[in-house]
């Protein structure tokens, strides 16, 4: 078993409103979650960002976020980003709202949410390195089957070039969904093809909770017990079923 960024790694923590990913970009992210509204950046000394007068707080405007999301600054960084309401809205806040928006940006978790008043975040995203780990905080649980939906198939298109399989079905997703909780790891780099039948097949693992991806690469490598074959993606006759070990 090899891992790289040939996989998937999703966690949840449905109680705090809690994802923990490997394998997703943050341009990954933000295309998934499809969110117009303004960044509030910090991680690095980003060029391609702007700056509240009053605050000295980094901003990207909604209409940058693509390019800016994309850029190597984002790529080669760590990473902290939460939307905000308005860019003006910065030059308003009031100083303990300025040093609740720092906390959560250097702390990387809320005092006591991630979600604050001042800014009316949706999303709270932080990363050490741009497609190896990120944590992300969403205040409408209810999204997560649609950008879980947008970012698996994500990956499958990039990862099938010159192919194009059908979108997975719903019950599929639903059943990846239901998962979540265990730690679901889907490898991409071990896709078994059959030249005859032109099937695909696709491993997925539970792999139990982990922060640090670099621990989940060296035990998914060395085959580590905890981490159980649970079933494979299997695309026949244009068409995906999930068939479980």
């Amino acid at each position: 078993m090899a891992m790289s960024s040939s996989m998937l790694y999703f966690y949840e923590d449905a109680e705090n409103h809690r994802l923990t990913m490997s394998g997703v970009t943050f341009s990954d992210f933000m295309i998934a979650l499809d969110l117009k509204r303004p960044l509030l950046v910090s991680g690095a000394d980003f060029k391609a960002v702007k700056q509240s007068f009053r605050t000295s707080l980094n901003y990207v405007e909604a209409h940058e976020i693509e390019q800016f999301s994309a850029s190597n600054d984002v790529v080669r960084h760590p990473l902290n980003a939460i939307d905000i309401r308005s860019s003006h809205s910065l030059d308003t806040l009031t100083d303990p709202e300025v040093a609740e928006l720092l906390f959560l940006m250097h702390m990387k978790r809320g005092m006591p949410s991630p979600f604050a008043s001042s800014v009316e975040n949706e999303f709270a995203y932080f990363s050490e390195h741009d497609g190896f780990q990120a944590t992300v905080y969403l205040k409408d649980w209810s999204r997560i089957e649609q950008i879980l939906s947008v970012l698996i198939q994500r990956k499958i298109r990039h990862e099938l070039r010159g192919l194009s399989p059908r979108p997975l079905t719903a019950e599929i997703l639903i059943h990846i969904r239901q998962l979540l909780s265990e730690g679901v790891l889907i490898d991409f780099a071990n896709i078994k093809r059959s030249v005859f039948t032109r099937q695909l097949s696709i491993p997925l693992y539970i792999a139990g909770r982990y922060e640090d991806m670099a621990v989940l690469k060296e035990d998914f490598e060395s085959e580590k017990e905890s981490i159980i074959a649970r079933g494979e993606f299997v695309h026949r006759k244009k068409a995906w079923d999930f068939e479980v070990r």
